[in-house]
C-alpha cells in the first residue's frame, strides 16, 4: 500500500491541480477548491525518500517534511472550508471569515514554532517523531494538528452533507455526497490515527539503517489514499458529465453529417449557423448541443421544402416510391430523402412522400427529434455506401 500512496497519490493530486488551474481565478469557491488540492499535492509529494532527502540538504533540517505534512494539512483544511461556505451561499459574515483565517494562521504559527523548539530532530524524514511519541511537547505538537484538522474535516463533511438537499439530484450531488464522504474519512483517519498510536506506545524498534520503525498499519496508509481518492471523485464526477455529453454531440453530429450536408446542399436556405465540414466539427469546442439541434431542424426544415416542391404520384421527371410495408419508417424516410436530393441536382421535382411520412416532426421533443434524425441519417448512409436509390 506504501508505494501506492508514495507516488500514485501525488500524480493524482497534482493531476488536479494542473486541471483546475485554468478556473482557479475565476471565482472565490474555484480558487479555495484549487487551493486545497494544490496543499494535498504538496503535502503527498514530500513521502518519497527522494523528495524527503532533497528538502533536508536543502533547508539543514533532517525531518523538515513532517512539517510541511501538517502546514499543508492544515492549509489544505482551510481552502475546504472556504470552499464549502462559498458554494453553500448566503451572507458572508467577514467576523466569522477572518477568525477562521486568524485561527489557521495561528495553528500554523504554533506547529512552526512547537516543531522548532519543542520536537527531537534526531532522526530523517517525517517518521523520525515516531521515535518520540511519548515526549510532551511531540504530544502537543500532534494535539495542536490533529484537534485542528478533526475539527475542520467534521464541520467540512456537515456541510457537504447538509448541501446535498440544495442540490438536484445526478452527477452534482454524486460529486457533493463525494466531497461529504472524504471531509469523513479525513475525521476517522485522525481519530484512528490517535487511537492507533495511544494503543500502540512509541516505535522504539530500528531499521538495520538505524531509523525508527514507523509507527503505521495498512488502515494508517489506505484511509488518506481513500479520501484523496473521493475528493477527486467529488471534483470529476460533475465535469465527467459535461464531458460526456460534449462527446455524445459530437458523435451525433459525425452520424448526421452526410444527411445534413446533402439536404442542406440542396436547400441552402435551411442552413442555421455556418456550415462546417466533418473535420472542423471535431475541431470545434464547447458546447455543442445547439449546432446539434440546429443540424436537425435544418433537416426536417429542408424535408418540409422538399414536400412542397414535390410533385403528384406519376407526374413527369419522377416517380412513385415502391415502399416495403415491413421495411423501416427511418430508411423510408432515408430512401424519400436521397431520391429527392438527387432529383433536385437534375432540377426535377421530388417524388411525394410516402404515406407512411406524416409531415410531422420523427419525436415529440426536440431530444427525441434528435434520436429519430440519427435514426434517418444511419439509413441514409447505409443506402449511399450500398449505393441505393429508389
Amino acid at each position: 500500500m506504501r508505494p501506492l500512496f508514495t507516488w500514485l497519490m501525488p500524480v493524482l493530486a497534482w493531476g488536479v491541480v494542473l486541471w483546475r488551474t485554468p478556473s482557479a481565478f475565476a471565482g472565490r469557491a474555484n480558487r479555495s477548491l484549487w487551493g486545497s488540492f494544490t496543499a494535498i499535492a504538496v503535502g503527498v509529494s514530500v513521502r518519497p525518500a527522494s523528495v524527503e532527502n532533497a528538502l533536508a540538504d536543502l533547508t539543514g533540517i533532517r525531518d523538515v517534511t513532517l512539517l510541511v505534512k501538517h502546514l499543508t494539512g492544515v492549509a489544505a483544511a482551510y481552502f475546504l472550508l472556504e470552499y464549502v461556505q462559498t458554494v453553500r451561499g448566503g451572507p458572508r459574515r467577514t467576523g466569522i471569515v477572518r477568525g477562521r483565517l486568524l485561527f489557521t494562521g495561528a495553528a500554523a504559527v504554533v506547529l512552526t514554532l512547537l516543531f522548532v523548539f519543542a520536537l527531537p530532530h534526531d532522526y530523517d524524514g517525517a517518521f523520525g517523531i515516531d521515535a518520540h511519541y511519548g515526549a510532551p511537547g511531540v504530544e502537543l505538537y500532534l494535539g495542536v494538528f490533529n484537534t485542528v484538522f478533526a475539527v475542520a474535516a467534521m464541520q467540512a463533511a456537515v456541510l457537504f452533507w447538509s448541501n446535498r438537499a440544495s442540490v438536484s439530484p445526478g452527477p452534482l450531488r454524486v460529486g457533493v455526497t463525494c466531497m461529504a464522504m472524504a471531509s469523513a474519512t479525513g475525521l476517522v483517519y485522525t481519530l484512528y490515527r490517535v487511537y492507533f498510536v495511544l494503543s500502540r506506545g512509541d516505535a522504539t524498534q530500528l531499521d538495520a539503517d538505524g531509523k525508527p520503525v514507523p509507527l503505521t498499519d495498512p488502515v494508517c496508509e489506505l484511509l488518506p489514499a481513500v479520501m484523496i481518492v473521493l475528493f477527486v471523485l467529488g471534483v470529476s464526477i460533475p465535469p465527467a458529465r459535461v464531458l460526456v455529453g460534449y462527446l455524445r454531440d459530437q458523435y451525433a453530429l459525425w452520424r448526421l453529417h452526410p444527411l445534413w450536408a446533402d439536404v442542406t446542399a440542396a436547400v441552402p436556405q435551411v442552413v442555421l449557423g455556418t456550415s462546417s465540414g466533418r473535420l472542423r466539427d471535431l475541431l470545434t469546442f464547447g458546447d455543442r448541443s445547439v449546432d446539434l439541434a440546429h443540424r436537425v431542424f435544418a433537416i426536417r426544415d429542408a424535408a418540409l421544402v422538399l414536400r412542397e416542391d414535390s410533385q403528384a404520384p406519376g407526374g413527369p421527371g419522377t416517380t412513385d416510391m415502391v415502399i416495403d410495408p415491413v421495411e423501416p419508417r427511418a430508411r423510408v424516410e432515408a430512401r424519400w430523402l436521397r431520391t429527392a436530393v438527387r432529383n433536385r441536382a437534375r432540377n426535377l421535382a421530388a417524388p411525394a412522400a410516402p404515406a407512411v411520412l406524416d409531415a410531422t416532426a420523427g419525436g415529440r421533443s426536440s431530444r427525441e427529434e434528435i434520436v429519430w434524425m440519427l435514426a434517418v441519417a444511419d439509413a441514409y448512409r447505409g443506402l449511399a455506401s450500398s449505393g441505393s436509390g429508389t
